[in-house]
């Protein structure tokens, strides 16, 4: 759109009148004004919380006490506790010990005394498990063994037992791996599930051939994988189809013998072998040895099995009724418990899975079980299609059997459950439904990192492992805000921070991470991690080795608020009404069943946004109201896409072709097979019977559309062009890729959220989806907000010419009607102008308790990291910049104060008047309230980071450190850029 059009510019605005930037406003209590109101102090369950670490035991009251005070003070609500095990480091109270159960009320009172939430992790470390796991209730792999005989003849013997890791060859990420993974068997716990025996048609042409075997450990899940692997890649291998090739000589499934009953507990087997050669296969399954991560020792031991309940029931047993016990004698109710992340490895087995295949897939799996060596039984498509119903039927019991009954548990005793239920996990492979398992939490939770260079120019296009993004963006978070928005809860919940960065952050650097996740559909953020200490420990203090450090022992602590009310104000508006998508696709009904990060759909294109389902949700949940895809969560969208595949279960072609007779848009390929075993062969002829009368005579090849009731199919047209076609353009669009954005509707307004994503300044053209409102912008660093004044109503939309500071953001908001008092017109993004730049001397006191000169002459503002004086380049903590300016004459009106670069965060005070805490882009404050014509005195609080000081103490005998923790930084780490750098200028208005 041609910026020449901006003859009429919205109707406040052809009237003449406007606000200033951001002014303060009063307003009417209309349901914009009352958002208004609680978006500049949010309410105390939108503000931001933090794993509360209880590092090693470390904690004290008084070190309890100041956190939570800290906490309620700062604008932290929501805490989950951890109790973990740390290195380098002293040991303190005993997890469950008396004395930590006292500790433990102890906080609660506390917690309670602020009006701070708690929740709880169910381990210590994770994942969930602990001492009281015995072998039989931990995580298991199966096995399997052969024997060949020639019939007939009486056999009597002893099956051999299955190698302890057969199978198993290439297995190097699940946690702990090297210490259980070689054991003998004997110490493994094995114990068997199924004897079958079948004639041999060809040793050669009954099995697999190398190339279609290349794919078995993935199809059988015992594929390891570091979950670096993006989830495409997978899902990729479980999706190819075995080919059937001429020569195969396949088992008759009617001929494979269930031998189960004749074998002894010794293993011991006696059968009649009839005549003919004849493989007897023995399937058990050991446990996979996978213990917690760094648990205290005296709460470690075995990770629960994930596949059945027993492990989940003994750990309610021994460790959630102990901890509701003490709540319980506190007075204080619990919010909810936790499942952290899981990191698992791959479990694959569970003793009663035949039963559970029978009732998730509805046959016996007994006769296949030789395929999972490699034998074809009934055809390599039968046994392809048997391999599929295996990994939902783990994917089911991982879903049903561990999370359902969590939450079962959880709900029992009151509490909600969050669960980080869908990786990364520590082997990607796990044959999970990630929507499944997130579907079965009140919290579903995720997690985002911090790459190691992510502040650094061309950090965030480094590979995952350093950048923690793919196609820069968050690995999970999209998922779990699909999750949220498809099962009807409200908070998408993420472990936030995560990195091995060391005190290397500040609110200026988080910010673009935090921006990123909003996008993503996050609303509720978890700081990783805020670790409990005791202040006699010193400072920066123990800390956990992977996380943004972030506690009362921070540099920056006491600045922190603003960093804390702006993630408060973006949730308190990104929890709003539902989140805006035109597009659903279905993920699919295979698994694993991952959700690729956000990324855009070439057939899509840019300025729409999308969720993604599963098969439940689809079969369970999906509707269709006036020729929208909707909810029972509320969701609604314009289009279901479905995926590239030729297979569709039998009964999701059914609701397709329901939903499409009652008026839905559905876009994608006709399937020609179910692809599982239940009522084959008749399933595939029912499938393919729907999909010609949905599809009508779409050959999978040519473009197609086909109107069928009262709804559309269409098969090799661009998702783009059928929306547009509907008239249903971009919700958003700009000019700049760096430019993000998610959009929520609420009753009486349309809220978007717009970040900008680069560290530069950017002047986009933001076209909106919305019309016939007056927009607003509302900014969540000042809590301020002003009408926008220079914009166009066009063609249903409306278009804004904005300007970012580098990764600034603000709300866009199209209220019903706005009810913001008209006042002075001005400029939506004026331009500002040098009034004078304070140069020359400063004064700068440091504090000698850390090292600093008590006070020193600047003759000009520079980097502390080089300066001449070791106690300054080594220094870590607050300096005051003392300086006294005048202004100019006739420049008083407006004026502002920009300190040009800050390393890492400001207070400022004029006259004694605290002008507050800049912490991020733009570095500016207005100052006209505060200054005089002349003899003003600025000063001018600038905190850098820890760093610094530690790299100086790493040079100083022990006793005389000026720090203490037990982390250490690499040797030759360079100093950090500290200070305030400048220019430091006074703006006005240009």
């Amino acid at each position: 759109m041609d910026r020449r059009e901006f003859i009429q510019t919205g109707t406040l605005a052809s009237l003449g009148v406007a606000l200033g930037p951001f002014s303060m406003v009063s307003c009417t209590n209309t349901e914009t004004g009352v958002l208004f109101k609680s978006f500049i102090t949010p309410p105390q369950e939108s503000l931001a919380g933090v794993y509360w670490w209880w590092l090693n035991g470390l904690v004290n009251k008084e070190g309890i006490s100041r956190d939570l005070r800290e906490f309620k003070e700062k604008g932290i609500n929501d805490l989950l506790l951890v109790n973990s095990a740390g290195s380098n480091m002293p040991v303190g109270v005993k997890f469950l010990s008396d004395e930590w159960k006292e500790l433990f009320r102890y906080a609660l009172t506390e917690a309670r005394k602020y009006g701070i939430e708690i929740g709880v992790n169910m381990c210590s470390g994770w994942c969930m498990g602990g001492p009281w796991i015995t072998p039989e209730m931990s995580g298991r792999w199966f096995l399997q063994s052969e024997l060949m005989v020639e019939g007939p003849l009486p056999f009597a013997g002893k099956l051999p037992l299955p190698g302890n890791r057969s199978g198993y060859d290439h297995v190097f990420n699940p946690p702990g791996y090297k210490e259980y993974i070689d054991l003998p068997l004997d110490e493994l716990d094995y114990r068997d599930t199924a004897v079958v025996a079948f004639r041999l048609p060809d040793e050669k042409h009954s099995r697999l051939d190398d190339e279609r075997k290349k794919h078995l450990p993935a199809k059988t899940n015992r594929r390891d994988a570091s979950n670096h692997t993006p989830a495409e890649k997978i899902m990729a291998p479980t999706l190819v189809p075995l080919q059937v090739l001429p020569d195969d000589q396949p088992v008759n499934v009617d001929e494979v013998v269930d031998l189960t009953g004749k074998m002894d507990a010794s293993g011991a087997l006696e059968w009649d072998v009839p005549e003919g050669r004849w493989v007897i296969v023995r399937t058990g399954h050991r446990m996979t040895g996978s213990r917690l991560s760094i648990a205290q020792p005296e709460a470690d031991g075995l990770s629960v099995a994930w596949l059945n309940s027993v492990g989940v029931d003994k750990q309610f047993e021994m460790l959630g009724k102990v901890i509701l016990e003490e709540a319980e004698k506190a007075g204080y109710q619990l919010k909810f418990f936790c499942d952290d992340s899981f990191e698992d490895g791959f479990p694959n087995w569970t003793a009663d899975i035949l039963d559970q295949f029978r009732y998730y897939r509805g046959y016996d799996a007994t006769p296949y079980l030789p395929v999972f060596s490699g034998y074809i039984v009934g055809s390599a498509e039968i046994s392809d299609r048997f391999l599929h119903d295996y990994r939902k039927t783990v994917a089911d019991c991982m879903a049903d059997k561990h999370y359902k009954r969590f939450a079962e548990l959880c709900h029992e005793h009151g509490l909600q459950v969050q669960n980080e239920s869908a990786g990364p996990s520590r082997s990607g492979t796990m044959c999970m439904d990630t929507l499944k398992n997130l579907g079965r939490s009140d919290l579903p939770a995720g997690e985002f990192w911090l790459g190691i260079k992510h502040d650094q120019e061309g950090g965030l296009k480094l590979p995952y492992g350093e950048s923690r993004l793919e196609r820069n963006q968050n690995k999970v978070t999209k998922m779990v805000a699909s999750a949220a928005h498809i099962y009807g809860k409200n908070l998408v919940t993420t472990e936030s921070y995560t990195t091995y960065r060391h005190w290397m952050d500040s609110p200026a650097t988080l910010k673009q991470s935090t921006d990123r996740a909003f996008c993503e559909g996050v609303n509720r953020i978890l700081v990783h991690t805020s670790t409990a200490t005791r202040p006699e420990d010193g400072k920066p203090g123990y800390e956990y080795y992977a996380g943004t450090h972030f506690n009362p022992n921070i540099t920056w602590w006491d600045q922190s608020g603003g960093f804390l009310s702006y993630i408060g104000r973006c949730q308190h508006l990104l929890r709003q009404g539902n989140f805006v998508a035109d597009v659903l696709y279905y993920n699919g009904d295979w698994a694993p069943n991952i959700v690729e990060p956000k990324h855009v759909d070439p057939s899509l294109g840019k300025g729409y946004d999308y969720d993604v389902c599963n098969e439940e949700v689809l079969l369970n949940y999906m509707s269709v109201k006036d020729g929208l895809i909707t909810l029972q969560s509320g969701m609604k969208y314009r289009v279901l896409v479905l995926p590239d595949s030729e297979a569709m279960p039998e009964n999701v072609m059914g609701k397709i072709a329901s939903f499409v007779a009652e008026g839905a848009t559905v876009i994608g390929k006709p399937p020609i097979k179910d692809p599982g075993l239940k009522n084959y062969p008749a399933c595939d002829n029912n499938v393919k019977e729907l999909a010609t009368r949905v599809w009508g005579n779409c050959d999978g090849v040519n473009q197609m559309t086909h109107q069928y009731g009262k709804g559309r199919v269409f098969f090799g047209k661009e998702i783009r062009s059928i929306l547009q076609d509907d008239n249903i353009y971009p919700d958003f669009e700009t000019n700049l890729p760096v430019i993000d954005f998610i959009h929520r509707s609420a009753k009486d307004n349309e809220i978007y959220f717009i970040a900008n994503l680069d560290r530069n300044l950017q002047k986009a053209d933001c076209l909106f989806r919305i019309s016939g409102r007056q927009p607003e912008i509302w900014d969540p660093v000042t809590g301020k907000r002003r009408i926008v004044s220079e914009f166009i109503r066009k063609d249903g939309r409306t278009l804004i010419p904005m300007k970012f500071e580098g990764f600034q953001s603000f709300f866009i908001i199209f209220p019903r009607n706005s009810d913001i008092k008209r006042q002075k017109k001005s400029k939506d993004f004026p331009q500002y102008a040098t009034v004078s730049v304070l140069d020359g001397p400063w004064t700068v006191k440091f504090d000698p308790n850390w090292g600093g000169p008590e006070s020193v002459r600047f003759e000009e503002l520079s980097d502390w990291s080089r300066h001449e004086d070791e106690r300054i380049r080594y220094y870590s903590g607050k300096a005051t910049y003392r300086k006294n300016f005048d202004v100019p004459a006739g420049k008083q009106h407006q004026l502002f104060l920009d300190l040009g670069k800050v390393k890492d965060i400001a207070e400022i005070r004029i006259n004694g008047k605290n002008m507050g805490v800049i912490w991020t882009h733009p570095w500016r404050v207005e100052i006209t309230d505060a200054v005089k014509s002349s003899d003003n005195v600025l000063e001018i609080d600038i905190v850098n980071l820890w760093p610094n000081r530690l790299i100086g103490d790493m040079q100083l005998p022990e006793e005389k450190r000026y720090t203490k923790t037990n982390i250490s930084l690499k040797p030759g780490s360079p100093l950090l850029t500290s200070g305030l750098l400048g220019p430091v200028r006074l703006l006005n208005i240009s």
